[in-house]
């Protein structure tokens, strides 16, 4: 997502993100964040109310959510391969565009009322976009897959995640030496391998 940094808006959430996730979030006051923007402390209640709301904004205008409805509105081609390696690429771009807004989750999700379930509303949107994308890939007689979508969907979505957290935030503690393009192939693969109809002949679930 485009940053419009001649919007005020715009300035004061890339600074509020910006300044929580170096100095932490009670460590970071509405005037610094203000100033920072160039703009008065004013401005930002007008336009937020609190340091909470401009958080909460912050984590809606910076994180992925928006950005993959589009792409799965837009980019699906429903051929199992080419949309996984699709959305894969995309939510890895996305993820690391948007470090500071994870890293501020690690570190301030349990001192801050509600911001789990901020944040996590992105993954969820996420987990039900790749539910629709994978009940109409089994209507299309697309893939063979017997068990609870929702259990593929997660899985996906899990394997992906915990693969960015490792790689980005786990200091000294990294589980492999490949790179994040041959860990989507080796991904994409695992699960073209399990779902692909190759037969025609399965009775649809």
């Amino acid at each position: 997502m485009v940053i419009d940094m001649s919007d005020t808006s715009d300035r004061l959430l890339y600074a509020a993100i910006n300044l929580i996730a170096e100095k932490g979030y009670k460590a970071v006051s509405t005037k610094e964040i203000a100033k920072e923007a160039s703009v008065s402390e004013m401005t930002l209640f007008r336009h937020f109310g609190t340091k909470q709301g401009i958080l909460e904004a912050a984590i809606d205008r910076f994180y992925y959510s928006t950005s993959m409805k589009e792409l799965f509105e837009k980019n699906i081609v429903w051929d199992l391969e080419k949309d996984l390696f699709m959305i894969s690429e995309s939510y890895h771009k996305l993820m690391k565009k948007n470090q500071k807004v994870i890293l501020i989750a690690f570190k301030e999700g349990n001192s801050i009322d509600g911001l789990y379930n901020q944040i996590n509303k992105h993954p969820r949107q996420l987990k039900e976009l790749l539910i629709e994308y994978f009940l109409e890939m089994k209507q299309q007689r697309k893939i063979k897959y017997e068990g609870n979508v929702e259990g593929l969907a997660m899985a996906y979505l899990y394997m992906l995640y915990g693969e960015f957290v490792s790689r980005n935030f786990v200091e000294g503690h990294q589980i492999t030496s490949i790179d994040g393009d041959e860990f989507i192939f080796s991904a994409v693969q695992l699960f073209v391998n399990a779902l692909k109809e190759k037969d025609n002949n399965f009775s649809a679930v």
